[in-house]
């Protein structure tokens, strides 16, 4: 017998305050606490996308942990299970108190270096955290067993009261609390957390230690129960249903922080999402709706498919509404196979282990596996194609029983696949006429392919193959590249245009450098860093070779190697750069020749940026160029007061300081003035290039206590900015103020 079958929900006025409070602040704090350590951690690991999904993966695995432990409390542990939770709990509390005031993680290289500097800070408050959901609501179960109520509409309750944490961090907390502060009112939280469990515990429901005995799962004694089956082929079935959401919200996360750049309001929207098609799922009465998911996931996901299959032709937009209304869709339909199929209560802990599993798998193959072995993103189709699988699962073949093949199952319920899909997709099409005319033709191309393939998916096990072809087709025949590498801090691709004579370098949507084909041209600058652009007055300003000596200039942020065009005889170039991928790149001369071409050797520092300056001796550069940028992620630990004050210690007093900001999205220049202003350095902009084939516009601030600098930038047409109010600080930095709304 399953869930489906088990009579009324239990309401809300059957449970006691102290249970229904317990499960909804330990939900609440744990996705509270989820995007204020990756605050922590921006910093250590560069600032990129990943550090979200290392976030994620090591809550997830957090998550297995804490239901591993329910799990054998329930089984195992007896009557001693409650008071060994607040045991857990009161060590959680001293481990809390006892904590560091800053993360440290070694090397920071890799989603494992994040999670074991993750799991000595917050490890323990997060699995008793974790474990509260399914232990609670085993023990409010356990006492009254006579009734036949369903416990996991408690699950749907404390993915809501995670959602509410997950709204109110980006919109109330982060604006107006520093991180020191956000960390005093979370252990605040955590203490009133643990008196809360005290009183469940001791207070609301002490049936459980007078029933509970070794070896007895809490709910065996229900008549009947016990019978229903719950075999691996049907945990297999739940690891794939929830293993597919959740890989799918670090997939979509990254794509959204390649262009958006890391910052808290992006990390939860996806996992909001994610929460709200549990709560659907789990709510008995939204089973309609999660139904209905279901039937449109095989539209959501092969337009999904589609679209990531032609990145290129999409403006942003369309792109991240799209992800995200799809993936909602996609997460609904097959959590709402999963909630469907939930087990009597009596395998509670069972069903929920299983599910964290799975949920910590697909995790785990976008933070971990992904990076080892993908060279590009392409866990995201995968995992839209694994979503298709789960829904097959179990769908037999066509035929007729006296053999031969049947046509029309591969029609069936062919409205409700193609009409909402073609809705979507000429809602696109208008789109790309509005803002991209060039790309419609493979826009239409694509959307059509889509179409023809949900045309014939009646039969799901046709639509999973078809699909996994067009996902194959736009990895290896339609998307070329001279070299496309990954590491934990992003993707890294070499296209040559043979239309433009260029050979580019591009991370994520973003062209990060470029350099002409013909050898003849190998040392004019192109793209960004274009002559006729502000980075060549930097150079002309700043790094002219002074009649004493060698000019020394740092850049941070390699990319080509394209700033070492401007270098003469006599300059010392050093660069910082993050991704030994994107080393890798600017040093094969078969890519680029930019640091082969140098007239000296430039020296390359491989790490974060800010954290290799501070290694630098004061005064060491005549000019300093931040350019940072991963596609159009702001790493926003690198412009704030303190980062700056350090960056400008290693410039000479005479020295220039320049910063690269071409942004889509957000308005970076008031906020650095506003830091720069601090220390008592006026800051001047300029916007231009662009006018010459192969340069593109660009937008760079520069800053200088020399007076004679700042004139000789003006004469250029450099222009003064006016600072923010507040600059950003590594207590707080509200990146969400400047984005440019409309784009």
């Amino acid at each position: 017998m399953t869930a489906a079958t088990v009579s009324a929900t239990r309401s809300v006025r059957d449970v006691p305050l102290p249970v229904l409070l317990s499960i909804a602040l330990s939900a609440f704090l744990m996705f509270t606490v989820e995007p204020l350590v990756g605050r922590l951690l921006l910093p250590l690991f560069g600032g990129g996308p990943m550090v979200w999904t290392a976030v994620l993966l090591f809550f997830q695995v957090v998550l297995v942990a804490g239901y591993a432990y329910a799990h054998a409390s329930v089984t195992w542990f007896g009557r001693w299970g409650p008071l060994i939770h607040l045991g857990l709990a009161a060590a959680a509390v001293f481990v809390l108190v006892q904590a560091p005031t800053a993360l440290s993680a070694g090397a920071a290289r890799s989603a494992m270096d994040a999670a074991w500097a993750l799991a000595g800070f917050i490890g323990l408050p997060a699995l008793v955290l974790s474990a509260t959901t399914p232990l609670v609501s085993s023990w409010l179960a356990a006492i009254s067993p006579q009734r036949e109520g369903d416990p996991y509409w408690l699950f749907g309750l404390a993915n809501a009261a995670a959602l509410v944490g997950l709204v109110i961090y980006p919109l109330l907390i982060e604006p107006r609390l520093g991180i020191a502060a956000q960390r005093l009112v979370w252990t605040v939280g955590f203490v009133g957390f643990g008196a809360l469990l005290v009183w469940t515990v001791l207070g609301a429901i002490p049936g459980v230690a007078s029933r509970a005995r070794p070896g007895w799962i809490g709910l065996q004694e229900t008549v009947g129960a016990a019978s229903e089956a719950v075999t691996w082929s049907r945990r297999g079935r739940w690891l794939l249903l929830a293993g597919v959401p959740s890989g799918l919200v670090a997939a979509v996360t990254t794509f959204l922080a390649t262009d958006l750049g890391s910052m808290p309001l992006l990390w939860v929207v996806p996992l909001a999402v994610y929460l709200v098609s549990l709560v659907v799922a789990f709510s008995g009465r939204a089973a309609r709706i999660a139904r209905g998911a279901a039937v449109a996931t095989p539209g959501a996901a092969v337009l999904l498919v589609v679209t990531s299959g032609s990145f290129g032709a999409w403006p942003v937009t369309a792109t991240v509404p799209l992800a995200l209304v799809g993936f909602l869709i996609v997460a609904t339909g097959l959590h709402g196979r999963l909630a469907h199929d939930r087990p009597h209560r009596a395998h509670l802990t069972d069903f929920y282990l299983t599910l964290t599993v799975g949920a910590a798998g697909g995790s785990a193959l976008v933070a971990i596996v992904a990076p080892s072995i993908l060279p590009d993103l392409w866990e995201y189709p995968i995992l839209l194609v694994g979503a298709l699988v789960a829904l097959a699962l179990g769908e037999p073949l066509p035929g007729r029983p006296g053999g031969g093949l049947t046509f029309g199952p591969f029609f069936t319920a062919l409205p409700g696949r193609l009409v909402p899909y073609l809705l979507v997709a000429g809602l696109l099409a208008a789109w790309l006429i509005a803002s991209n005319a060039t790309a419609l033709v493979a826009g239409v191309a694509w959307i059509a392919i889509g179409g023809l393939i949900l045309l014939f998916g009646g039969r799901r096990w046709l639509l999973v193959v078809a699909t996994t072809l067009v996902l194959v087709l736009a990895a290896f025949v339609l998307q070329p590249t001279e070299f496309r590498g990954r590491s934990f801090f992003g993707i890294t691709r070499v296209v040559r245009s043979a239309d433009m004579g260029l050979t580019v370098l591009v991370s994520g949507t973003t062209i990060h450098g470029s350099q002409w084909t013909d050898p003849a041209r190998h040392d004019v600058p192109t793209a960004y860093y274009g002559a006729s652009g502000p980075a060549a007055d930097l150079f002309e300003v700043g790094a002219k070779t002074p009649a004493t000596g060698a000019a020394n200039v740092g850049v941070v942020g390699l990319g080509a190697g394209e700033l070492s065009a401007y270098a003469e005889a006599f300059t010392v170039m050093t660069y910082f750069e993050l991704d030994p991928v994107v080393v890798r790149v600017a040093q094969d001369p078969a890519l680029f020749t930019y640091l082969a071409d140098a007239p000296g050797e430039p020296r390359i520092v491989l790490g974060d940026g800010r954290r290799s300056l501070a290694a630098e001796p004061d005064g060491t550069f005549d000019l300093l160029v931040l350019d940072a940028f991963s596609s159009n992620a702001v790493p926003i630990h690198l412009l704030t007061v303190e980062a700056i004050g350090d960056a400008l210690r290693t410039v000479d007093p005479d020295g220039v300081i320049g910063f690269h900001v071409s942004n889509r999205f957000y308005d970076l220049a008031p906020p650095i003035a506003a830091a720069l202003a601090e220390e008592g350095v006026i800051t001047l902009e300029r916007s231009g290039g662009g006018e010459v084939a192969g340069e593109l516009p660009s937008r760079w601030l520069a800053a200088s206590r020399s007076s004679e600098r700042l004139d000789a930038l003006r004469a250029l047409g450099w222009t003064t900015v006016t600072p923010a109010d507040h600059p950003f600080t590594d207590d707080h930095a509200d990146l969400l103020s400047y984005l440019r709304l409309g784009f």
